[in-house]
């Protein structure tokens, strides 16, 4: 986009004037930056950085230094030759009266018996004033297939969440060491170190979320990672951070210890005392609270079980005492047969057969009703209902509520043999 207004001018003349550091970040982001990875089989190791093999026998707790490179290696198990790792990398410059933080997508390629390849460019710079006043030169963001592309210049200051890459923003996971902030942004917290949030979202949250400035100052930046998605967490269960920041503790995994402190509040703990809050080993307590939940919950199903089979025996004795009377009821034709149906477990097979709510339903429960089977043989053919106030037929159901060919038959054959169910009732 072609600079507009004399502040954009301005931003495009002081840009062109910055000097290239790509190399100066490649050199520092090989060391400080990419992960040093070794890949492990029974029989030896390729370390990634040199693309060399050496005996498997170097390895000790997953680490190993490797004798080709003096590199120290993360070894994981794994039957790959090569490896790739994508990361944003910034560097932050005052010039003039520009803070000036310049983004850097970092990519490298590994192979073994090869020597790694580093990419890297600048794909956006963002030059604040004091005021708060700001303008983005940047390359085109393409959410396709090529990523960032086209030249440096200036774009649409959009707004959005560093999360996604439609706004003109990235997260950039380190900063150069050398970078330089002005006092303003220090105070808050942010400089080099930054971490879990981009510089914008930063500049923007801090001012007015004195819990995001208190992570950020402690560097807690697990904690900061979760302060986006999870800000209600946070919130919920910021006199626990607290006890956290005041016993230096670290939490390994927020995740975990989120979980860790719902089961506690389940269980009625005291969420303000650093015995249950900063536990030694997290996993440990995690799992034997899980575990504790578990059996909880086991118990609990099984009462409740035990109390719907003890209602179920019940509805069994109401079902048999009110409707005894038309078990030996039998109406057929010939061909079909119609009875009665005489259990709970009756009920329940016939709804599993025909596929309806008959028993869901809760069907045997109904006083003014009789529920009579339809079959020809052993097949289940339809389920008729039938209403013992009126002496009429409500309905009639084949397999998934559908009618069947014999609808009208069976129909037919129940009010015919009305007279049978009025007998039955009033004997």
């Amino acid at each position: 986009m072609r600079p507009r207004t004399k502040l954009q001018l301005r931003v495009v003349n002081l840009s062109s004037q910055l000097p290239n550091i790509e190399s100066l970040m490649i050199d520092w982001a090989k060391n400080e930056c990419l992960k040093h990875i070794g890949y492990a089989t029974k029989s030896r190791i390729i370390c990634m950085e040199c693309g060399q093999r050496f005996a498997p026998e170097l390895v000790k707790r997953k680490r190993a230094v490797c004798p080709h490179c003096d590199t120290s290696l993360k070894i994981e198990q794994s039957r790959k030759r090569i490896n790739k790792q994508t990361m944003f990398i910034g560097k932050a410059e005052i010039c003039e009266e520009f803070q000036v933080i310049r983004s850097f997508e970092l990519i490298a390629y590994y192979q073994a018996e090869a020597n790694p390849r580093y990419f890297i460019r600048e794909i956006l710079q963002h030059w604040i004033k004091d005021d708060g006043n700001r303008e983005v030169v940047a390359r085109a963001n393409n959410t396709g297939h090529c990523g960032w592309c086209g030249d440096l210049e200036i774009r649409n200051k959009v707004v959005g969440s560093y999360y996604y890459s439609c706004s003109n923003d990235v997260y950039c996971e380190r900063y150069h060491p050398a970078s330089v902030f002005r006092p303003k942004y220090i105070q808050m917290g942010i400089d080099c170190k930054l971490r879990g949030m981009s510089f914008l979202t930063a500049t923007n949250i801090i001012p007015h979320s004195p819990k995001a400035e208190t992570l950020l100052k402690a560097r807690r930046y697990e904690l900061i990672d979760h302060f986006e998605g999870h800000r209600y967490k946070i919130d919920m269960y910021w006199p626990s951070i607290k006890i956290c920041l005041r016993n230096k503790y670290r939490i390994k995994d927020v995740s975990m210890w989120f979980d860790y402190l719902k089961l506690l509040e389940h269980y009625r703990k005291d969420l303000h005392n650093a015995h249950y809050v900063c536990p030694k080993n997290l996993k440990k307590a995690h799992d034997l609270y899980v575990a504790r939940k578990k059996r909880d919950d086991e118990k609990e199903r099984k009462a409740k079980e035990m109390q719907q089979l003890l209602k179920l025996k019940k509805d069994a004795e109401n079902y048999i005492k009110e409707k005894s009377k038309f078990f030996d009821l039998k109406m057929s034709d010939g061909k079909i047969v119609v009875v009665p149906l005489k259990s709970l477990e009756e009920f329940q097979q016939e709804g599993e057969i025909m596929h309806h709510c008959v028993f869901t339903n809760k069907y045997y429960k109904e006083k003014d009703s009789l529920i009579l089977s339809a079959r020809i043989g052993k097949k289940h053919i339809e389920t008729v209902e039938v209403n013992l106030k009126t002496f009429s037929i409500v309905q009639s159901r084949g397999a998934c509520n559908s009618n069947t060919e014999y609808h009208n038959r069976i129909i037919g054959l129940v009010k015919k043999n009305m007279n049978l169910i009025r007998q039955k009732l009033t004997a």
